[in-house]
């Protein structure tokens, strides 16, 4: 049924897209994504517990895109279906009744009006790219990847750009309320952000600022079960510093961000995070790039009522601290996080990359568990092969080496309340994807 349904929308969709094509000298294309990947995790994300089994994954996604383009109107519809292998039967249906089967969902779907002079506005659910994507991302490591339902305009002119974007949700259809609960959604009622870069000619300088308001929800009863509704305010500002250049084998990123207003459980919120990157080419094929990112904490003995640990927003994880994604963004400890960091990327011919990384993770603050701020340290390998000009393949293998505070921080998998001395297994992840894009159709005029 789905699968009708599917090539009856997309056979429309081509249909009356290439006939604008061909009429009004229009721009259409359609292509796909398809990405399996393997993954065995033995300690990945936090320690296992020694009489645990490391653990098989199998996920895909697919994803069919089709972008049409003119001077007065743009668009995009992009279909995809995640799955793990083996969520469902031969049959399409979930073999856990608890777990809802897989469906064919829009990962991306807006429409946008060009308008003179560098200025457009777009609207819809839309995946959302900014700078080295902390803060705001597509998070395309993830098997879903991230979008956004809100509203665009845009600005670019000679090097300049700025985005002013707003999204208000609701979960439901209702006139009567406007109910969005994060303790039901984890997901902000209100964002509102704007952003400005300028890339000075050819000198390799680019700037960028950011502001981003997130609001979230709190449904509260009083004693007689009447529910009333409370928001509380995240804003989270800062900018970044870019130099690069193609003549000159040196680069650099900086980023500095800060935090007020208030968490989503109403705490008051004043934290910060930097981070700089510098990069450097020794030979041709080989660079090596090393960097530090800093995350305030709340120390122990501060006020309960306040805090000082920098959250994420919804930016990529992987990326950064670590391919092991023990200290993401958006999973911080209380004392916030340090990681210094040093990779080396060797480019073996045009067809061969790899990558090794080394990093060394602190806490920014004591916290109350103990004095050491020791987190531990990961090893991350990689190998790119690109295989074809629509296909590559990638493998990786890491292992994180756990302190004594690890466990009390992170956590272990399988153990309810772990210290310091709970056994585990050494800690170890590996995957292998493939990603293959082809185009089905393109038409240009």
């Amino acid at each position: 049924m789905e699968k009708a349904y599917l090539y009856r929308l997309l056979s429309s969709l081509s249909l009356g897209v290439i006939c604008l094509s061909v009429f009004a000298q229009h721009e259409f294309d359609l292509n796909a994504e398809y990405r399996p990947r393997a993954e065995v995790r033995s300690g990945y994300s936090q320690p296992l517990a020694k009489d645990l089994s490391p653990d098989l994954l199998m996920m895909q996604r697919v994803r069919l895109n089709a972008a049409y383009k003119s001077k007065l109107i743009n668009a995009r519809l992009s279909i995809q279906d995640s799955r793990v292998f083996g969520e469902v039967n031969q049959k399409g249906a979930a073999v856990n009744k608890d777990v809802k089967a897989p469906n064919l969902f829009l990962y991306e779907a807006w429409a946008e009006l060009v308008f003179p002079k560098g200025i457009a506005f777009r609207i819809g659910r839309q995946a959302l790219s900014y700078d080295d994507q902390r803060l705001l991302s597509v998070c395309n490591w993830n098997n879903t990847g991230s979008a956004h339902d809100l509203a665009l305009l845009t600005y670019r002119f000679n090097g300049f750009k700025a985005d002013l974007g707003y999204a208000y949700n609701n979960d439901q259809s209702n006139p009567l309320t406007s109910d969005y609960d994060y303790g039901t959604t984890s997901f902000y009622k209100t964002m509102a952000y704007l952003w400005l870069s300028q890339r000075f000619g050819h000198s390799g300088w680019n700037i960028s600022a950011i502001a981003v308001s997130t609001g979230f929800q709190e449904t509260i009863k009083d004693e007689e079960g009447v529910e009333s509704y409370q928001n509380h305010y995240k804003y989270t500002y800062g900018g970044n510093v870019e130099f690069k250049k193609k003549d000159i084998p040196f680069s650099l990123y900086a980023t500095a961000y800060g935090q007020s207003g208030e968490t989503n459980k109403g705490v008051d919120l004043s934290a910060f995070m930097l981070a700089l990157k510098l990069n450097y080419q020794i030979v041709k094929p080989l660079d090596i790039t090393g960097g530090i990112d800093y995350f305030s904490g709340t120390s122990k003995d501060a006020d309960k009522k306040k805090s000082n640990t920098f959250t994420g927003l919804y930016g990529t994880n992987h990326r950064f601290n670590g391919a092991m994604d023990y200290w993401t963004s958006t999973a911080l400890p209380t004392g916030g996080l340090m990681d210094l960091y040093l990779s080396a990327r060797y480019k073996v011919c045009d067809q061969v990359t790899l990558l090794g990384s080394f990093h060394s993770f602190r806490l920014a603050k004591e916290m109350e568990i103990s004095s050491n701020k020791g987190l531990g340290n990961e090893i991350d390998l990689d190998v790119t092969y690109k295989f074809c000009k629509i296909a590559t393949i990638q493998a990786g293998w890491s292992t994180y080496l756990t302190s004594d505070l690890t466990n009390v921080v992170r956590g272990v998998t399988g153990v309810a309340s772990p210290t310091k001395d709970t056994d585990t297994r050494l800690a170890q992840w590996a995957y292998l994807s493939l990603t293959i894009t082809p185009d089905f159709f393109t038409f240009k005029k």
